[in-house]
């Protein structure tokens, strides 16, 4: 399609987008790289609050709204986002077109709220179009099934758009921009010594992604990781380089980042039966109703057979059920469900080198009585679950821990 740098793919996030004045700074900004003689394709998302506002709309009309429809609206964001920008760039005198899913043939499959695309059908049209010197404008977040109903992707969706775009057009780099100018060390907002992390592999990106950084989409880390394309993460207001996610990583830094989730809940099942053919606990638990994230936060002590498994609160009402039933089939002694805490992920390839790292991170908790009810070591994941209280504390520490490596 064209060769390696030949084309910048770049996301613009809803913050980005948020007042008809960002929107032109958006494109003042793509007008100086566009006489700079580069082509450009532009991702963009719903301005703003759009998407919570349309759904919040949902919710007035429908407790329960058939998912296909509730995907109908949603999609419409990035529909009056792409409109709005490409006249954005033909108003500071670039010549642009906006692609929505059925323009650019986004093909998706008909899995509504979180759909998977499967192919662009008609991103040669797309490509003729920036030869001639054009900017694309490109709807994420959305797509097309078979049957042409609108689909949408999942929250944050237009980070998956923009990668499955940069592969197809053979480029080896996709660009974010957001509020923020990179990922940091733990959230600024909260820790202002927080430091950038200029450099992560995708393993360490995906488990913050996971684990409560949202500043790119798992699936879209997954599309990078398989194609072998970096990610720079840089802010829309500044013209700071930022953080590049890629194979690589920084092998220097044995910590890069923690990411905390306040919304959190665990469950711990107290004498579990081993069963007889030594099945391992994640075996007893890949068939439970609720997704598969939840449940990634387990342990399990096979001597005095407790088994403890964190979800989010949102997925309380279909996990406890389900793990009731799991522990009377175990002939569990007792059941616990403890919803006042939060996680915090420290996220780091030390964690799978050093193997001193974890309980040296782990002590200076100890020593302020802080003992954490759940510990995940999971590759270069440490998930912690504490008391919603002394997060703040906890999470300090922590920092300051990490900031001594």
């Amino acid at each position: 399609m064209f060769q390696p740098g030949e084309v910048q793919v770049q996301k613009f996030g809803g913050s980005s987008m948020a007042t008809p004045e960002r929107i032109l700074k958006v494109a003042e900004r793509v007008a100086e790289q566009v006489r700079a003689g580069r082509r450009i394709v532009l991702v963009v998302s719903a301005m703003g609050d759009t998407t919570d506002d349309l759904l919040a709309l949902m919710g007035r009309i429908s407790h329960d709204p058939p998912p296909r429809e509730l995907d109908q609206l949603a999609a419409t964001g990035e529909i009056v986002s792409v409109s709005v920008t490409a006249a954005a760039l033909h108003r500071v005198g670039l010549t642009a077109r906006s692609f929505i899913a059925p323009t650019l043939g986004i093909r998706t499959d008909d899995r509504f709220g979180s759909a998977e695309i499967t192919a662009f059908e008609r991103l040669g049209e797309l490509a003729a179009f920036v030869r001639g010197g054009g900017v694309a404008v490109v709807a994420g977040y959305q797509g097309m099934t078979p049957a042409g109903d609108l689909t949408t992707l999942g929250r944050g969706g237009s980070d998956i758009t923009a990668v499955a775009l940069a592969r197809d057009l053979g480029q080896k780099l996709c660009e974010k921009f957001t509020d923020e100018d990179g990922v940091y060390s733990a959230d600024p907002r909260l820790l202002p010594t927080a430091r950038k992390v200029w450099h992560l592999d995708y393993r360490e990106m995906d488990a913050l992604a996971r684990y409560g950084n949202g500043i790119l989409h798992p699936r879209a880390i997954a599309y990078a990781r398989e194609s072998g394309i970096r990610i720079h993460v840089r802010s829309s207001f500044t013209r700071e380089e930022g953080s590049v996610v890629g194979p690589d990583g920084d092998p220097r830094h044995l910590v890069k980042s923690l990411a905390v989730d306040r919304k959190q809940a665990v469950v711990t099942v107290e004498g579990v039966r081993q069963p007889p053919d030594g099945g391992a606990p994640a075996t007893w638990l890949a068939d439970l109703p609720f997704s598969p994230a939840a449940w990634e936060w387990r342990t399990f002590d096979g001597i005095t057979g407790s088994l403890r498994v964190g979800f989010r609160i949102g997925e309380t009402f279909t996990a406890l059920p389900a793990l009731w039933e799991l522990a009377a089939g175990k002939n569990a002694e007792e059941v616990r469900f403890a919803s006042t805490l939060a996680v915090i992920s420290i996220v780091g390839c030390g964690l799978e080198t050093n193997a001193e790292l974890v309980p040296r991170l782990l002590r200076p908790l100890q020593a302020i009585g802080i003992h954490p009810l759940l510990v995940d070591h999971q590759g270069v994941r440490l998930t912690l679950a504490v008391p919603r209280d002394g997060v703040t504390e906890a999470l300090d520490l922590l920092h300051r821990t990490v900031l001594d490596l």
